[in-house]
């Protein structure tokens, strides 16, 4: 197999590869959010900080991705980040 090799599908045909698309800020956001209130349990005034997310799917995020989910959820207003803990807002809870 070369660089020329292709996937089959389970009839034989040709599959063509999909590139992975690049989340948006919003997806990112929300998903940042859901872990937040529904993996996390946390509720409102609910503080976390990064090292609170590793063992969660953000903890794979590479941090241009952590940081534009986090711009984006203060934007919104769902958290508030201060000296890297976030704390989880009204509006915040109310989005999820």
């Amino acid at each position: 197999m070369g660089e020329h090799s292709t996937q089959m599908d389970f009839e034989g045909h040709r599959a063509a590869r999909k590139p992975q698309r690049k989340q948006t800020a919003k997806e990112l956001g929300r998903r940042l959010l859901d872990i937040i209130v529904y993996e996390k349990g946390y509720r409102i005034g609910g503080t976390l900080c990064l090292d609170d997310l590793d063992a969660t799917d953000v903890g794979d995020w590479k941090m241009p991705d952590y940081k534009a989910a986090c711009a984006y959820a203060v934007s919104q207003g769902w958290l508030i980040v201060e000296h890297g803990t976030l704390t989880l807002t009204t509006a915040g809870l109310a989005a999820a």
